[in-house]
């Protein structure tokens, strides 16, 4: 039953990710704000995850992961049932700031424990890529069901039938026995000492470049689309061929759960090469003419972006240097990607001022080729 747990984790992280994007234009008439302030819900949500999880890695490796689960499934519903039930725009931040906190214990938690539970825990990158295939499923099960339930029972239950989707792993969380166990001689001098080893700071510096990468696309695609002169439903149609390819990328990569193709062993090897893949893909977008280029550059993306995360983050929480520190490591690790998150796709958005979605799709070109750099250095150590 502990399977279940991280599993269900990843799945709620999809909704909570997913879940103001999908209702941005309810939530936007409803609060009757703009754009800009419903970019600052997710500003608040996503800011708040940055500065918890350096709190919540060490406090994972000190108090373990069943405090953890249980605590983060609860708040995330919290926040989510006080977002859609909220009348007013501070409100929804307050929302936004608790679901952030549910969300880092969610996350932190899921994660670490992925590597535990999944192939006997000796292959975290496999485990991270068949586990984070939850994660997508989440993000297109939200949307999904506000299509179906939002004319017939309107905003407010709809929401409130997402948040019981986050509550119910609560019941695998409690029934669970069999959690690993944590060490008992924690040292916050050892977690405050992974800034001085070489694979969790290139680790974090790649996460950088790939998270501000994989957000980007996420909310610039269908807009890169219909510059290109796709019609609102083709471009929709192009991004879901992005998120498609990206779970796709990480089902090949952990062998469908049975035989891995990415090990700790050769896992930066292995996004070495997607990174390259993942370099032509977005140059070929940035530059071409071709609609058809176009949607293969974006599933080629899509392709080679899926193992990426998991594996980088699988090889760090193998390092040895890392042994009873997977929460500090994580936190510190997902904090700095978490930046390149609220960074680059703010800075496409602004450079498209007066220009292209195409032409300020050079700065993830740009980003693409960091990421590549980082993920070589890496594998230096």
């Amino acid at each position: 039953m502990v399977t279940a747990v991280p599993l269900l984790a990843s799945f709620a992280i999809g909704i909570i990710f997913s879940i103001i994007g999908a209702l941005k234009l309810e939530l936007a008439r409803i609060l009757n704000i703009d754009n800009a302030k419903v970019g600052g819900l997710i500003s608040s949500l996503f800011f708040t995850i940055t500065i918890v999880v350096l709190i919540a890695g060490p406090l994972l490796d000190i108090v373990g992961h069943k405090p953890f689960a249980v605590f983060g499934f609860i708040i995330g519903f919290i926040g989510v049932f006080m977002l859609v039930s909220a009348k007013s725009y501070r409100a929804a931040v307050i929302s936004c700031i608790i679901l952030g906190i549910g969300a880092t214990l969610i996350t932190t938690m899921g994660n670490v424990l992925l590597t535990v539970v999944l192939f006997s825990g000796k292959n975290p990158p496999a485990a991270l890529n068949l586990g984070n295939i939850f994660y997508g499923l989440g993000a297109f099960f939200t949307p999904f069901v506000i299509g179906i339930f939002l004319k017939k029972w309107g905003y407010r239950k709809t929401g409130k039938i997402l948040a019981v989707f986050i509550l119910i792993p609560i019941i695998f969380a409690i029934l669970a026995r069999n959690y690993p166990q944590v060490s008992t001689g924690f040292e916050l001098v050892k977690a405050f000492g992974l800034i001085k080893n070489g694979v969790i700071i290139f680790a974090a510096l790649s996460l950088f470049a790939y998270i501000g990468l994989e957000v980007s696309m996420g909310g610039w695609i269908s807009s890169f689309a219909s510059g290109l002169g796709f019609t609102d439903r083709n471009a929709n149609i192009t991004l879901s061929l992005y998120w498609i390819g990206l779970m796709a990328g990480r089902l090949i990569a952990s062998g469908f759960g049975v035989k891995p193709i990415v090990t700790p062993e050769i896992g930066i090897s292995v996004c070495i090469i997607l990174s390259i893949v993942a370099i032509i893909a977005i140059g070929a977008m940035t530059f071409t003419k071709s609609k058809i280029i176009a949607v293969l550059g974006v599933i080629f993306t899509g392709l080679s972006f899926g193992p990426i995360y998991p594996t980088v983050l699988g090889v760090a929480l193998a390092n040895p240097g890392v042994a009873q520190l997977q929460g500090s490591a994580f936190g510190l690790v997902f904090a700095i990607g978490l930046l390149g998150g609220s960074t680059i796709p703010a800075a496409i958005g602004i450079y498209s001022k007066g220009k292209t979605m195409q032409q300020s799709f050079r700065i993830a070109l740009a980003t693409a080729i960091v990421m590549f750099i980082m993920v070589s250095i890496m594998g230096l150590f």
